[in-house]
């Protein structure tokens, strides 16, 4: 006997949303990523940015230099702040994203925990079945042979 679960295209669905949030839920993690990568970059740059000033005070370079590497410096800090402040907003947006992620991913554990007991239920009622029927023809053949 083949079970059919009534649920069964319900059951499809939320595994699909569950899918599809979870890959939301990469989408941004990755931008999370990539976002801490660009930042981490820019403090490079910046430090050696520094080291490159502290050398060429030493060297004497001309006021010009030092203040075009100190200009380059200011425009890498105000690319990180705003860097920063996206990734603050990601973040944001990841914590969000991992909870829509739970929330589907809870709906379709529902249902399949559901399908799950009924699929034993089932499994127990043809079991009851076929004992039931192996008793009944025990019976018999005990009645057959007590009056024959």
């Amino acid at each position: 006997m083949l079970f059919q679960f009534s649920l069964e295209s319900v059951r499809k669905l939320r595994h699909s949303q569950e899918r599809q949030q979870e890959l939301l839920l990469a989408k941004v993690n990755q931008q999370v990523s990539r976002l801490q990568q660009q930042i981490a970059d820019i403090e490079t740059r910046i430090r050696r940015s520094s080291e490159e000033e502290r050398q060429k005070l030493e060297n004497r370079v001309a006021a010009s230099e030092l203040q075009f590497d100190l200009v380059c410096r200011s425009l890498l800090s105000q690319q990180k702040c705003a860097l920063e402040k996206e990734l603050s907003s990601a973040l944001t947006l990841r914590d969000t994203q991992r909870e829509a992620f739970r929330q589907a991913r809870r709906r379709r554990e529902v249902l399949d925990t559901l399908r799950t007991h009924q699929l034993e239920l089932l499994r127990r009622e043809q079991l009851r079945r076929e004992q039931r029927r192996a008793d009944e023809q025990f019976l018999l053949r005990f009645r057959l042979r007590s009056s024959g």
